[in-house]
């Protein structure tokens, strides 16, 4: 039973069907954006396409349950035909090879076989033979039958290649997995001179608090002569424990990454109005004094004529302003309330106000605040990923081009040891036709110089 599972686990035809399947599943995750916001893929899909993607789990694959799974099976299935396989290389590269006799029986179907007599005494074709087939690894002489037998070996350790390959998988599909159980895609907007050390996850707006603050010091679009934008770049700041630590302008294809976490330039806009314009004369001195008061609503301001206070209050009830300064205050005493006056052809009310010297008037005037959108994301190990592919594609080549060359010769005496009967078996790991076509000219260059 055990022998039968070990051979399910570690088969190839498991391998492949792995291999496939979370490529498919790669592929879904590349044609649907993962991780977006709820909204966004409610914009972008009906609510019954909606549904079926999120209930199949397509809107974030990389973090679903048989991705994981898929991925920790394919791990197995390596390491488990690694063990079955190992031990068999070990005794190809390290010994104890196989005797002449053993391979002759064997007849195996890449062998090629090639026999030849010399004059020669074996003592001088085995130098000349020794180069051409790489490095003799054993040698068994036995004087008794005039008998020789050597066996070289090329390329040998390059059968250890195909498990660094299988490692590098295993190191991709770990920096894979811990990327998306450590690592976050989160958005959050920051108003121009404000400052935010919290993001939210795009999956299900999850606040994230990061390990320092950034601070969004301008934002400003560039435009081509003929209007269109050309450039969305936002200043922003590093800050920890209160110091700057760098400034960098970040736009489109170019972010700021700083330990780990990168920081991408996804939107702009501007916040709705949050302060109205409030302007403060002295009707007796109109030029002595004139000023505008950005209010917001729910905090007192002094007019700094007499000593006068006002409040910005909002008001819901149906045909009024949203906003409109509402009281005026001396020694926290309600003294006055505004008026609304209605001007034909003038869309923005004329607000006014009078105590003794002192005059408001509303401004259609709004304090607005632009903001950046940025996309912040943390991939701490994108370079185990990286790293891992690197160690695959090293491995793949010396795998695909180093064939591990196997050659056994015997020199036999012949007619009372006047001539020498030599025999040559090679395989090769992988057959391949150059192997062939090298093996055919060694076998003519050693005629050549027996002849």
């Amino acid at each position: 039973m055990l022998s039968k599972l070990n051979k399910f686990i570690s088969s190839v035809k498991l391998a492949v069907f792995l291999f496939i399947t979370i490529a498919v599943l790669a592929m879904i995750g590349t044609f649907i954006n993962q991780g977006d916001t709820i909204k966004q893929y409610k914009t972008i899909f009906s609510p019954t396409v909606y549904h079926v993607l999120y209930w199949l789990g397509f809107l974030n694959i990389y973090d679903s349950w048989y991705f994981i799974a898929f991925s920790l099976l394919l791990m197995v299935n390596l390491i488990a035909a690694s063990i079955n396989m190992f031990p068999r290389t070990i005794k190809a590269v390290f010994g104890p090879y196989p005797s002449f006799k053993e391979v002759t029986e064997n007849k195996n179907n890449k062998a090629i076989y090639e026999a030849i007599e010399t004059k020669k005494r074996p003592e001088e074709i085995k130098e000349i033979i020794g180069k051409k087939f790489g490095a003799l690894l054993d040698q068994k002489i036995n004087e008794n039958k005039d008998e020789t037998k050597l066996y070289y070996s090329k390329n040998s350790i390059f059968r250890f290649s195909p498990y660094i390959a299988h490692i590098s998988a295993i190191i991709i599909i770990i920096g894979v997995l811990l990327n998306f159980k450590y690592g976050f895609r989160s958005y959050t907007n920051i108003k121009v001179g404000g400052k935010t050390n919290v993001t939210y996850l795009l999956k299900n707006n999850k606040p994230i608090k990061l390990p320092f603050t950034i601070r969004l010091d301008r934002y400003r679009t560039t435009y081509y002569p003929d209007g269109i934008p050309k450039a969305y770049i936002s200043t922003v700041s590093i800050i920890q424990e209160h110091i700057r630590i760098l400034t960098k302008n970040i736009e489109v294809n170019h972010p700021l990454t700083y330990k780990g976490i990168t920081i991408y330039q996804a939107s702009y806009g501007h916040y709705k109005p949050d302060k109205y314009g409030i302007l403060v004369v002295n009707l007796l001195h109109i030029n002595s004094f004139k000023k505008i008061i950005y209010a917001s609503t729910g905090k007192f301001y002094n007019s700094k004529i007499n000593n006068i206070k006002f409040m910005l209050t909002r008001v819901l009830r149906k045909g009024k302003m949203s906003y409109f300064p509402y009281i005026i205050k001396l020694n926290n005493k309600k003294i006055l309330n505004f008026r609304i006056i209605r001007v034909k052809n003038q869309n923005f009310p004329l607000i006014i106000a009078r105590y003794k010297n002192i005059g408001f008037i509303m401004t259609p005037q709004l304090k607005t605040y632009y903001y950046s959108g940025v996309e912040i994301t943390k991939n701490t190990y994108v370079s185990v990923v990286w790293i891992g592919c690197i160690i695959l594609v090293i491995s793949l080549f010396f795998s695909f081009f180093f064939n591990h060359e196997e050659t056994w010769i015997s020199f036999t005496g012949i007619n009372d040891a006047k001539k020498t009967k030599i025999e040559i078996i090679s395989i090769p790991k992988k057959k391949f036709n150059s192997f062939y076509k090298k093996f055919d000219k060694k076998i003519s260059k050693i005629k050549k110089f027996l002849s």
